[in-house]
């Protein structure tokens, strides 16, 4: 393991096996900086679940009929079902912004808060966002500041 992906492990792990309530992680960065390599890394190594939103049947494309009313809470409801199926510790979800980019601003903001709020999650959980960054999220819950990384423009490929 890479001195890198040691660092973001260690980070995730903290916030999202280690800690006892809120098991919520934030992997932001600009398109093409290398989230879904390192999310894909991170589930190598320890084994965690990658779940592809837009790829990976039976998640984004139920959602052809129902998307203009598919709500913060509605993903919400949706996370925990996934997450109680999970075996894994942690389950990541990346390419969560096909369904994201549909909302506003004010239903994206609802769907952080909600999420964050979520106490005892059967499993953790790390949000792979390009919407999002991590001084957006510290706005809307301090604390989020602890539980995010950002990635630079190309900087884990």
């Amino acid at each position: 393991m890479t001195n890198e992906l040691e660092r973001f492990s260690a980070h995730f792990l903290d916030c999202c096996v280690y800690a006892p309530r809120y098991k919520v992680g934030w992997l932001t960065g600009a398109p093409l900086a290398g989230k879904t390599t390192l999310a894909r890394a991170l589930a190598r190594e320890h084994g965690w679940h990658y779940l592809d939103y837009t790829l990976d049947a039976g998640y984004f494309d139920m959602l052809a009929t129902t998307i203009s009313t598919y709500s913060p809470d509605d993903l919400i409801r949706d996370l925990w079902q996934w997450c109680r199926a999970c075996v894994a510790p942690v389950l990541i979800c990346d390419h969560l912004d096909a369904l994201l980019a549909t909302w506003s601003h004010d239903q994206r903001h609802v769907f952080v808060v909600r999420l964050s709020q979520q106490q005892y999650l059967p499993c953790g959980v790390i949000v792979v966002t390009h919407l999002l960054r991590c001084q957006e999220l510290a706005s809307l819950r301090p604390e989020l500041s602890r539980a995010c990384i950002h990635l630079e423009e190309r900087a884990y490929v």
